[in-house]
């Protein structure tokens, strides 16, 4: 990746893949899917593990020159605790109007999110 025009300083970035490793773990209380009630709550705590990719950096120099600039990424947390909640509304067996919370929050790592949606079953 390169920095438009032409400063005798544009940076250029080493290209690199980064991934990273998770293990998941919770417990999730819920009304049945097969449930005959239109309402459906969804509430569910757990916690979070990275187990690879912990660290991310950036290699780059200026105009060409060899790569020569370190530059650290923010860490995360290697543990985080979860949270959901939610409901779904059953409109009918083949529609389901859903909206539901989630959060996960370690030392200095906090991420929340809201999605809602209609769900279609063919």
């Amino acid at each position: 990746m390169s920095e438009d025009g032409a400063s005798r300083f544009a940076l250029q970035v080493a290209r690199e893949r980064h991934v990273a490793g998770f293990v998941d773990a919770g417990l999730t209380l819920a009304r049945d899917d097969t449930s005959d009630a239109r309402f459906r709550p969804h509430v569910a705590l757990g916690l979070r593990h990275q187990v690879e990719g912990l660290r991310v950096d950036a290699l780059a120099s200026f105009a060409g020159g060899p790569l020569g600039l370190d530059a650290v990424g923010a860490s995360r947390a290697s543990i985080v605790g979860t949270a959901a909640a939610g409901v779904d509304y059953r409109l009918s067996d083949a529609v389901d109007l859903f909206s539901a919370a989630t959060a996960q929050a370690g030392h200095d790592d906090h991420q929340e999110t809201i999605t809602t949606g209609m769900r279609l079953r063919f």
